[in-house]
């Protein structure tokens, strides 16, 4: 482990993704985006209508507006660069009072297929609900919900409705998890939302599922 590491060291020096600046191997929230472009990151909360399937929907960042946030969450789900979770949870403390406001039972990440599991090693939606988990000191069910099939994914595909055809049936409620779902609200999280599709078609499941009201936390939206 020690050996892959050093090897990642030198492949992959770390360095900060806004200013080019080095940086530290440690703390892992300082890798890869340095101390002073840490105090540019500046979250908002914000709410969004995605109704009627989604009750309440909350996030921080403008995607095409806010460009920082934007490398972060790109290095996070398209290079795989897990360290960049911690960077974001910076910007999320402080956001905190207003997490700390969110009223659910329990909290759903977005499930990726086993497939795109393993080729990124990481489900970058249970990192985001983890440490939404920690303020809100609720659990997060990570095998809540379940991607029953594999297909494109939608950052490559433009056209709102074909989003939502590509998307549709493909998530379904863990037998096991229906009676923890059953009469309960449940934040879905995930990490951009563009068309929202994904987490409408989540929240249409968990409903279907027996969940009285869903909420969603992106980290952005597009």
């Amino acid at each position: 482990m020690g050996f892959i590491k050093n090897l990642e060291q030198v492949l992959f020096p770390p360095h900060c993704l806004s200013c080019k600046k080095d940086t530290p191997e440690e703390p892992a929230a300082m890798r890869w985006l340095c101390l002073e472009c840490h105090q540019l990151l500046i979250p908002r909360w914000q709410k969004s209508p995605y109704k009627p399937e989604i009750d309440e929907s909350y996030y921080l960042f403008d995607y095409k507006k806010d460009g920082l946030a934007k490398k972060l969450l790109h290095a996070l789900k398209y290079n795989f660069v897990k360290e960049a979770a911690a960077s974001l949870a910076v910007a999320m403390e402080k956001e905190r009072l207003n997490i700390k406001k969110i009223n659910c039972d329990l909290i759903a990440p977005v499930p990726l297929h086993p497939k795109r599991l393993r080729e990124r090693g990481f489900n970058q939606s249970y990192l985001i609900a983890q440490k939404i988990g920690e303020i809100i000191e609720k659990p997060v069910g990570e095998d809540i919900l379940k991607r029953k099939h594999y297909r494109q994914p939608q950052m490559k595909i433009k056209n709102r409705n074909n989003r939502e055809k590509n998307i549709k049936g493909v998530f379904e409620c863990a037998k096991p998890s229906f009676a923890h779902v059953a009469g309960k609200t449940v934040l879905l999280v995930d990490d951009v939302a563009t068309t929202g599709a994904t987490i409408k078609e989540c929240a249409r499941v968990l409903k279907n599922s027996g969940a009285a009201k869903v909420l969603s936390f992106t980290l952005a939206q597009d």
